[in-house]
């Protein structure tokens, strides 16, 4: 009888909805722990909004934050709700997104995901009467966050092989599993694909960066940045100390070994991004014996130029030579800059004030 009676009134719960944000009432009190410590959420929600306006909005509506029992790690400001029996915490996470937390004592995950998704829409009709204050802001706003492409490609790379590598332990295990075993092998031969050009591409993100911030005051015009964007990637990185403050060399060593190995990668990069039909592509169909036998270019060197061919070896070499190059160009660099560019160049963000249109870093 008791259990038809929760049914029914979880039922009559699904049926209604939360009509306005102010049908939430603030909570001061603690969230009942599913165990001692821990608080297991029926539904976590991640709307699709900028921190600075899911606060405007639930501050215009409820005021200050009431909630600060939360990880000021990855946390900064946070609310805290009940609705019926359903417990909700709205905060930001990490400063770059949102997060609607909803936790319910029988963890029912359908009505929790109900009222979160209900929420973010109550407050996107509130969101577009904060375009013109957000506009304000950053119109103002001075100081910045740049997204460091660099860290972004690498990364991806790194995890990329991480999973290459994970899959070869999948495949060790399925041993008798022939059909599946040729599969996985196609879908991590994707992943060196990726990961090559991942690290290619992440060097690009480094040098971009590097003009970024220390391109030369009197050469920041719109024409000469629009030729460095459009500068062949060797040529870019020859001109480091040409172009830009901070170097105490007047040119990058084309003899050196790092920078030989580099120009390797930027041939096989332009390659395998414009797909270029070579050598390596061709494969040679040959009858002998009334047999047909399909011949292929042998490779030779370190790397092969079919991209087809990449292995994780291949891959390991070429983030060597990205590791290297970078190192490279960090030597270059005056004692007082080198300790600068090593502090941010390897942050996800990098903290800059735009003065007059130059990103100094903070």
């Amino acid at each position: 009888m008791e259990q038809d009676l929760r049914q029914l009134l979880t039922i009559k719960m699904k049926q209604e909805t939360i009509k306005s944000l102010k049908d939430l009432q603030l909570y001061h009190e603690d969230i009942p722990m599913s165990e001692p410590g821990i608080t297991h959420y029926a539904y976590v929600h991640k709307p699709d909004l900028q921190p600075f306006v899911l606060y405007k909005v639930i501050k215009a509506q409820f005021g200050e934050p009431n909630d600060l029992s939360f990880d000021e790690d990855k946390i900064q400001w946070q609310y805290l709700f009940k609705f019926r029996d359903f417990f909700i915490e709205i905060g930001d996470w990490k400063f770059l997104s949102t997060s609607i937390r909803v936790f319910h004592e029988h963890n029912d995950r359908v009505q929790a995901e109900s009222i979160a998704r209900q929420i973010e829409q109550l407050v996107l009709v509130h969101a577009d009467r904060q375009k013109k204050t957000v506009a304000s802001k950053i119109k103002d706003c001075d100081h910045k966050l740049l997204e460091n492409s660099f860290m972004t490609y690498y990364q991806t790379g790194e995890n990329l092989l991480m999973v290459s590598e994970g899959i070869d332990n999948l495949i060790l295990k399925r041993l008798g599993d022939q059909a599946n075993i040729f599969d996985l092998w196609l879908k991590r031969d994707d992943l060196h694909r990726s990961a090559f050009l991942m690290f290619l591409s992440a060097f690009e993100g480094f040098l971009n960066i590097t003009y970024e911030l220390y391109l030369k005051n009197e050469l920041r015009t719109e024409r000469i940045k629009d030729k460095l964007s459009r500068e062949q990637i060797d040529i870019k990185l020859q001109l480091l100390p040409v172009y830009c403050d901070g170097f105490k060399i007047s040119i990058i060593d084309q003899n050196d070994q790092r920078y030989k190995n580099y120009l390797k990668l930027v041939n096989l990069r332009n390659d395998f991004v414009h797909a270029k039909l070579n050598k390596s592509l061709e494969r040679y169909i040959i009858e002998e014996d009334g047999y047909t036998f399909i011949i292929e270019n042998e490779h030779k060197g370190e790397l092969p130029s079919n991209i087809s061919r990449l292995s994780h070896e291949h891959v390991l070499t070429a983030k060597k030579y990205i590791d290297d190059i970078v190192e490279m160009v960090i030597d270059s660099l005056t004692i007082k800059t080198k300790r600068e560019f090593k502090k941010m160049i390897f942050e996800e963000e990098i903290e800059v004030e735009d003065v007059e249109g130059v990103l100094i870093p903070i």
